[in-house]
This record gives structure tokens, sequence and C-alpha cells, in this order.
């Protein structure tokens, strides 16, 4: 029977190396493709996810409980990303690293069957990349991560009411994308 995550983290928080090994496990491969999604530069994420849990392990003492340690790790990634870019702005535009927000995932959850629905898939996820970065990692936390308003908006920092607004803005841009490319290519 496999632990819960609130539990090892629990652990965590006494200082048990075997419990932030588990989590480590658990959680790297969604930290690394989050991270990846946010930036190109999969060395920066791998070496940010290895910072993130030094300072965890090293900070024991300081952590507090959380109901949702995914969260808790996304939202870490996130702010240590940035807050590493921030530091290198001095030499690099931040922008420069948020060309886009690559969705792997989200083309085996719209492939189909039948080759015209497995078009439109693919037509939507050309329309997706036109999106804005956050519009595209809400609908990724959203629906890939399948994360909750309240969980995505401590990720992104913004409120509850700002995260559903996010996601609704962006579910209709990408509709309206989706139905101008559809139009397109019907009257080709």
């Amino acid at each position: 029977m496999q632990i819960s995550d609130e539990k090892l983290w629990g652990l965590c928080l006494i200082g048990d190396k075997e419990a932030f090994r588990e989590i480590y496990c658990r959680f790297y491969s969604l930290l690394y493709n989050y991270g990846s999604k946010l930036v190109s530069d999969k060395d920066l994420v791998k070496d940010c996810i290895q910072d993130i849990f030094i300072k965890l392990i090293q900070n024991y003492q300081s952590l507090s409980a959380t109901p949702n340690v995914k969260g808790y790790l996304i939202k870490a990634l996130r702010n240590k990303l940035y807050d590493t870019l921030e530091k290198e702005k001095a030499t690099d535009d931040i922008s420069l690293y948020e060309e886009v927000f690559v969705t792997d995932e989200l083309m085996p959850l719209l492939s189909f069957e039948d080759s015209d629905a497995d078009n439109r898939a693919k037509h939507l996820m050309q329309v997706f990349s036109q999106l804005s970065p956050h519009q595209q990692e809400i609908i990724y936390l959203y629906y890939v991560n399948e994360l909750k308003h309240d969980e995505i908006a401590e990720i992104m920092g913004i409120n509850y009411q700002s995260s559903k607004n996010l996601l609704f803005r962006s579910l209709t841009r990408l509709r309206t994308l989706y139905l101008k490319k559809i139009d397109y290519i019907q009257k080709k």
C-alpha cells in the first residue's frame, strides 16, 4: 500500500530523508514536464528541481503542513524558475524564455480513431500554440494536471476568481481561433 502524499510530507516535516526521496521520485517527472513547458532550457529546469529539494531538505524545520503537495511543489518550481530567470535578466530578456508552452501531453488526450477527428485535434493543437504562455499554462494545469482553481491560483500567484476568468478567456480565445481555422480550411 502506497503512503499518501500528505503523510509523506508529514514525515518530511520531521526531516525523514527517505520521505524526501519518495516525494522526489513521485513528483520529479511531473515537475520536469511542467518546468519544460515554462522554459526551453532543460538543464535549468533540472537544476531548479534539484535546488528546490536541497532547500527543502536543509530547511525542513521551517516547512509547514500542506494538503496539496503537488501544488506546493509546482508553485515552488515556478517561483524558482522565474527567480532564476529574473537574476539572469541583466544579460537576457525574460520574455525569451517564455516563447512556447509545449504541450505534448495534450495531443494524446485529443487523439481519436477516425482521421477526421484526428485532423481536428491537430488543428486544435496548432491554434493552441497561438495562445499566450499564461493561457496555455492554465489550460495545461487544469486539464492535464487536473488541478482545481484554488490550486492553480496559488501556483500562478493569482486569486481564485482570476483563475476561473483566465481559464474561461483562454478557452474562449482557443474556440475563436479554432473556428477561424476551420472556416479558413473549409473555404480553401
